[in-house]
Parts: C-alpha cells; structure tokens; sequence
C-alpha cells in the first residue's frame, strides 16, 4: 500500500475519479460533510466541484480542465481536512483512512 497524493498525479480523469471517491467518503463518513457544506466553507462554489468530480463520465470538457484545477481543490479540501489520508492497495483500489 502507498500514500496517495492528488498534486502528483497528472490524469485529469483519474483525478475527477478520486475526487468523486474522495467527496463521497467524506459525506458517509461520520463527519457527513455534504457538499453544500463543503462549498461553503472553502469558498468554491459548488458547481466546480460537481464539474470535476464529472469529468471522467463527461470528457467533452476536458479541454478546458487542467490536472492543477484538480490540485487545488484537493489541497483545500485536505488542508480542512488533513485527518482524511488517501492510500493506493496494492490491487489498486483506493482506501480512505480516517
């Protein structure tokens, strides 16, 4: 297993994969931090985290998303959040620990 960390990864519709994961651990979690509240607190509206997080189902917009887009909605969700580590297991799948 290794550490995953979204601002080395370059793959816009691996990010938008994650980024869907990532958002939805965070809302079934204890914590059940929706998205609405997300927004809110970080000052992105909610509209650019539903965009990214659907880019890999709808990659007609991927000409104008960029991989750093990604990394800084990442960062501000981590930075309120720095409890919640992402992980790669050896198979691949993603695990959340919290």
């Amino acid at each position: 297993m290794k550490r995953l960390y979204p601002r080395q990864i370059q793959d816009k519709f691996y990010l938008s994969r994650l980024l869907e994961k990532y958002l939805t651990t965070l809302e079934e979690s204890p914590m059940q931090i929706k998205l609405r509240a997300l927004a809110y607190d970080s000052r992105i509206p909610e509209s650019i985290f539903r965009r990214l997080m659907n880019l890999h189902r709808d990659p007609a917009d991927a000409p104008n998303i960029n991989a750093e887009d990604f990394h800084i909605l990442f960062s501000n969700i981590m930075f309120r959040y720095p409890t919640v580590k992402m992980w790669l297991q050896d198979d691949g799948e993603i695990f959340f620990e919290m």
